[in-house]
């Protein structure tokens, strides 16, 4: 039989190089960082914007349109209250992928803290409709006048909750932004993977005091990780059987 051209022995040397490799080694198994940051950088940011439009608002626009500019900034709080839901829902469905990649610990870590931006949002759109509810009840038809006539008109109180509020989400989403950074920069492996070194965090091992939901999803997540590797490892055999047949052909 002719022996396989040197090109063919290179490539089967390469191949089997790559199935010596330990099995969850492989190129799916590479980090995949949590692509959250952008979000939430921008949502301070339009918080931060809204702000500074209120202020300029407030403190430029003349006495017979301090009405017209406190709609405006009520029309910017109900835009903003949908960018937030948006950037929740996005910052959600991130979350759930990092999950079923096995990073369990650090999505509990930061389950709550995700949401905490559109909680206050919302406390912060409920509060303004309740005042404006109850400005509306007590001046009527002179609504109108007492945005131009009171010392504290209705466009002044809303921008100073708009600055609160900025200040609240400023240090929510920094917190936020921090530890999504430092999770990416470290780039760890998944929890199931980690807990093979250890005797007392090994998959399928209970200890006193343990968690068994924990376990369970660890478990889950191992089998997961397990079959997709066993799936990539077939291919490259398959692969490199269909190497070495065409190379005896």
């Amino acid at each position: 039989m002719t022996p396989p051209p040197a090109e063919i022995q290179t490539n089967t040397t390469s191949d089997e190089a790559e199935l010596i490799q330990p099995v969850l080694i492989t190129e799916e198994n590479t980090f995949k960082p949590l692509g959250t940051v952008p979000a939430f950088s921008i949502h301070l940011l339009i918080s931060t914007v809204i702000s500074l439009v209120g202020i300029v608002l407030a403190s430029c626009w003349p006495d017979d349109k301090r009405c017209r500019a406190y709609f405006i900034m009520l029309y910017l709080r109900g835009a903003f209250w949908f960018v937030t839901l948006i950037i929740d829902h996005f910052a959600k469905h991130r979350h759930e992928q990092l999950r079923l990649n096995g990073y369990h610990d650090f999505h509990k870590e930061t389950n709550m803290h995700k949401g905490v931006p559109f909680y206050v949002v919302s406390l912060w759109n409920s509060t303004i409709l309740t005042v404006q509810a109850l400005m509306q009840q007590y001046y009527g038809d002179a609504f109108g006048d007492a945005c131009i006539q009171s010392v504290l008109s209705p466009v002044i109180y809303i921008t100073l909750f708009n600055i609160a509020e900025n200040i609240v989400l400023a240090g929510v989403n920094g917190s936020y932004i921090s530890k999504v950074r430092k999770f990416n920069k470290a780039a760890p492996q998944p929890d199931a993977l980690k807990g093979l070194d250890t005797a007392e965090g090994s998959i399928g091992v209970s200890w006193p005091g343990g968690n068994v939901h924990e376990l369970l999803e660890k478990q889950a997540d191992l089998i997961s990780l397990l079959k997709d590797h066993n799936s990539s490892l077939c291919e490259r055999i398959m692969h490199l059987n269909s190497r070495l047949t065409g190379g005896d052909v």
